[in-house]
């Protein structure tokens, strides 16, 4: 065997990732002081946990801990008890007004201790267990908890340890807001060594009202359970030495149709089975969640930067799951009943952006229910676009839920919402070249270009967009371009996918010929320099926002590819915007700034700064537009600097300052490849790509003039060369990329 074959074997096995415990130790949360925001109608400061269904907030004291208890599937749906047409007329003659669809939270598990007021107050959310754990010392007591929501099951579980003291605990089951007994078909109760209750989202009494349970019991020691009216109570007295399990099942009836029974049985398995019971339950949890941190990892030599990258992992990790209801904007942690913006699917970028991480992150799958929401909505965006606007395809407000629901007709003269959601369906067949889920939101896909091909207006040789607003109610008059940038991404993409499901390929000339004749990007003179415009014809500028470049990010319509002088328009617009710390541009300005290439030290600087100086102790970063959109930005950012593929054209840390070290283990590139490679000395050091759909893969040259060895799983190398070059492989193959002078160097 060569020394060069050996070696790349060796990189090979190299690339595997494993946990290093001590790196996680600077990557918990840690709180000092009660949580303030909390509860809330906006996002929380306060611990966090979740299975990507039920979420779970806690606050209080050490005297009195409340586990706020938030489901994404909890949705009023206001329509219920309508007819169709009831509800056809009801929202087309809707000026605006929100609708009443809303998400709401679905109780709370408090701890009464008094023996603890006053006490010393510490917690740490520790994410690679994706746990909580407390510590509280008193003159009377001290007690140490740990709780965690199960990531396979909806069972939340408190272990509370008495350290000193005794410690006289009440356990205290509310449904709905916790200041108020106002709930909907309602009852409660404590008999079988469990307490519970259940109660529905909606007044009306129908079948599709959602409907949830929650039980729960306590395990290592005789509870006395209660009922007492609105709420049930269990007490049980710890002594120093002594540990009792808090268990709570929480189940709707989109879960299981008989939702009561089935939290109750829930409840008694894991509460009834004892402390080895849970001790199996809690090794499950921990390994789904060490299988999450090893889809993928980076490493760039700054704990801050880093802490706040896992960090943002843990928040989607945490409210997002295949096969469950996707969140809204406050993610699973909803503790009103009121929560502001409806907590809903924002369809102008807060809907979007929390995803956006997963999949350069190789964590798609948490992805996948991410489509559901908009294939529900198309029946009624066909209807509003025929009555509204009288053009095929897709009009969209605002404002969304699940299952169809529409939570506001708010519209703010905005025609993009519906071409800004295909944004991710789009990242996902591009980085994954699944083709099931392809053929799956192909429809949408079609009606977002059925919309542009009616709405857009040819003349003078161009195609025009008239009246479409680029901020809310910014009362536009022609041509924003974000609206042009997300036409050109969806037309560039559905020639390409109607090709490779055999689709409506007599669409395709009119497609091209509109790529071919699209308004170019309305410009302007700005600071001595040109930048680009936000409108042909109304707004020329932002204070706030990032919508003057989401047209590179997420749209991807300018990258490092681009005609130069595009591309140079687009750093300067980067440079004069200067929306490092906004209200709502975190999760794409770093993310467009890093595609065109803008400096990255500046970018890194910027970045940490924010990290330091816009975060929460649950690890989380908060400008004010909203909850969970601001988890994908220093993922994404940080991605893009070291990996892109935009246009399938792999780059090896193409925004990256060449005095840092740096490394990264299975990103997800465009075309269906995880990379993996180190830099140090300014230098790519090698490439391991994994091919799994064995597509072609292009790659810009790592080491600039040199040849390139390229092993293919355990054979002699083959050379290549050139500026880029682009290699065929098969399914499952995996390849290492070698400098060939330094190959010929070693065996020499």
């Amino acid at each position: 065997m060569s020394m060069g074959l050996s070696m790349a074997e060796q990189l090979m096995r190299d690339t595997e990732i494993c946990i290093r415990e001590q790196e996680w130790e600077g990557r918990k949360g840690v709180f000092l002081r009660p949580p303030e925001r909390i509860p809330t109608a906006k996002w929380t400061d306060a611990p966090l946990l979740g299975n990507g269904d039920v979420g779970v907030a806690i606050g209080g004291g050490a005297e009195e801990q409340t586990f706020y208890i938030g489901k994404n599937d909890f949705w009023v749906q206001p329509h219920l008890g309508e007819t169709e047409q009831q509800r056809r007329e009801r929202l087309l003659s809707d000026n605006g007004r929100r609708t009443g669809a809303r998400i709401i939270t679905v109780g709370q598990v408090t701890l009464f201790m008094p023996q603890l007021q006053g006490a010393e107050y510490w917690q740490e959310q520790h994410i690679l267990e994706a746990e909580v754990r407390g510590s509280f010392r008193s003159d009377a007591a001290e007690a140490k908890l740990c709780t965690w929501v199960a990531a396979g099951t909806n069972v939340l579980v408190t272990e509370l340890e008495c350290v000193r003291g005794t410690l006289d605990v009440k356990i205290r089951l509310h449904a709905g807001e916790k200041s108020t007994d106002e709930v909907f078909n309602y009852d409660n109760g404590a008999e079988d060594g469990l307490m519970w209750f259940r109660y529905a989202a909606n007044s009306a009494n129908v079948p599709e009202t959602r409907r949830v349970a929650v039980a729960t019991c306590v395990v290592g020691a005789d509870a006395r359970y209660e009922w007492r009216f609105q709420n049930v109570e269990a007490e049980v007295t710890v002594a120093a030495g002594e540990r009792i399990a808090i268990v709570t099942a929480i189940v709707s009836n989109r879960d299981e149709a008989d939702y009561f029974a089935a939290a109750r049985k829930l409840a008694a398995m894991y509460g009834g089975g004892g402390w080895d019971v849970i001790a199996r339950l809690k090794e499950a949890h921990r390994l789904w969640w060490r299988g999450f941190w090893t889809a993928s990892e980076i490493g760039i030599g700054d704990p801050v930067l880093e802490k706040f990258y896992y960090g943002s992992y843990y928040i989607i990790g945490s409210c997002t799951r295949q096969g469950k209801i996707p969140p809204g904007l406050f993610g699973n942690w909803i503790t009103t009943d009121r929560p502001a913006w409806t907590g809903s699917y924002t369809m102008n970028y807060n809907y979007e952006a929390p995803f956006w991480g997963l999949y350069a992150g190789n964590r798609v799958e948490l992805a996948a229910s991410y489509c559901e929401p908009l294939l529900a909505f198309m029946p009624w965006g066909k209807l509003f676009a025929k009555e509204k606007l009288g053009c095929r395809g897709l009009y969209m407000p605002v404002e969304l839920g699940p299952d169809g629901m529409i939570c506001s007709m708010f519209f703010h003269g905005q025609k993009s919402n519906a071409a800004f959601a295909a944004v991710n369906l789009l990242m996902h067949i591009d980085y994954t070249q699944d083709m099931d889920y392809a053929r799956k939101v192909y429809p949408y896909l079609i009606e977002v270009a059925n919309f542009w091909e009616d709405y857009l207006v040819y003349e003078d040789g161009r195609y025009v967009i008239y009246d479409d607003d680029i901020h809310e109610r910014s009362h536009d008059r022609k041509n924003p371009i974000l609206s042009l940038g997300f036409i050109r991404m969806m037309l560039t993409a559905l020639l390409e996918l109607s090709a490779e499901l055999g689709l409506d390929g007599e669409r395709r000339e009119k497609w091209r010929h509109i790529l071919d004749h699209l308004s170019e990007y309305p410009l302007m003179e700005r600071g001595g320099r040109t930048v680009v415009r936000l409108t042909e014809e109304g707004r020329d500028w932002g204070l706030r926002n990032s919508l003057a470049v989401q047209h590179v990010f997420p749209a991807g319509a300018i990258g490092l590819d681009s005609d130069p002088e595009l591309l140079a328009i687009a750093r300067n617009t980067v440079d004069e915007m200067q929306r490092w710390s906004d209200f709502n541009a975190f999760p794409t300005y770093y993310a467009a700034a890093a595609r065109v290439g803008y400096d990255p030290r500046v970018i890194l600087e910027r970045l940490r700064f924010e990290c330091e100086e816009k975060s929460f102790p649950n690890l989380s970063i908060h400008h004010g537009g909203g909850g969970i959109e601001d988890a994908s930005a220093v993922p994404v950012c940080l991605q893009e600097m070291l990996l892109q593929s935009h246009e399938r054209t792999l780059r090896l840390f193409p925004v990256w300052p060449p005095e840092r070290p740096a490394r990264f283990r299975k990103l997800r590139a465009a075309g269906a490849f995880l990379v993996s490679s180190d830099y140090a000395g300014g230098e790519v050091k090698y490439v391991v790509i994994e091919s799994e759909q064995g597509r072609p893969c292009r790659i810009q040259n790592p080491w600039p003039g040199r040849d390139v060895a390229v092993y293919r799983d355990g054979c002699e190398p083959e050379q290549a060369a050139g500026e880029r070059f682009t290699l065929a492989t098969a399914k499952g193959e995996r390849l290492v990329l070698l400098p060939a002078e330094r190959l010929r160097e070693t065996e020499a």
